[in-house]
């Protein structure tokens, strides 16, 4: 499979500070960057920053985007510098600290990204985690997470389920999704 894009995450995560006004609450981010992968991946047949998600108690994380966000990496590693190069995170608030670097991204990452800002940026942290739970990805374990409180690593193949609300969209044609899934599944093992 394609590789996690440290780049893309880091300055997804300064685009979403920019546009509230320089910060973003890091739990609020997270559900953003998989809502902004899981839309990217149903319409481009690729995510945008190559995470691996977990389903977490608190719902659906970007899982390497977390770690190198909480210092979970070494502190001279490339993504934590690159990182602290444009971001700061104290507390539960991460902050920009440089301009976004648009070059990293596509045209059709910007795309997402706006259209999941533009429903979702008005939902706070604890809402979002809420909405997650209604997704397929996080509800196939949602009994062993009330149970043992650990994570799990989503299966991708969920990301192209439907999830029907009054956004729409997640609930797209199952031909279009097909099609997605395929192309998605061809370039991940090339």
């Amino acid at each position: 499979m394609k590789g996690y894009n440290h780049k893309k995450a880091a300055q997804l995560i300064n685009y979403f500070a920019a546009y509230n006004q320089g910060a973003i609450n890091k739990m609020k981010a997270f559900k953003l960057i998989w809502l902004v992968n899981r839309l990217h991946l149903r319409r481009y047949a690729r995510t945008v920053t190559g995470d691996i998600h977990y389903a977490m108690e608190w719902g659906a994380v970007p899982s390497n985007t977390k770690n190198f966000v909480e210092s979970k990496v070494a502190p001279q590693s490339t993504e934590k510098l690159y990182f602290d190069q444009f971001l700061s995170l104290e507390g539960q608030t991460i902050s920009s600290i440089q301009e976004v670097n648009p070059k990293v991204f596509s045209e059709t990452d910007l795309e997402v990204a706006d259209e999941i800002l533009k429903n979702y940026n008005g939902l706070d942290q604890f809402e979002l985690a809420e909405y997650s739970h209604f997704f397929p990805e996080w509800k196939r374990f949602q009994e062993k997470i009330k149970k043992s409180g650990s994570s799990y690593k989503m299966d991708i193949n969920d990301f192209f389920e439907n999830y029907i609300d009054e956004r729409g969209l997640f609930n797209d044609k199952k031909e279009d999704l097909e099609v997605a899934k395929e192309l998605f599944f061809e370039t991940a093992n090339a």
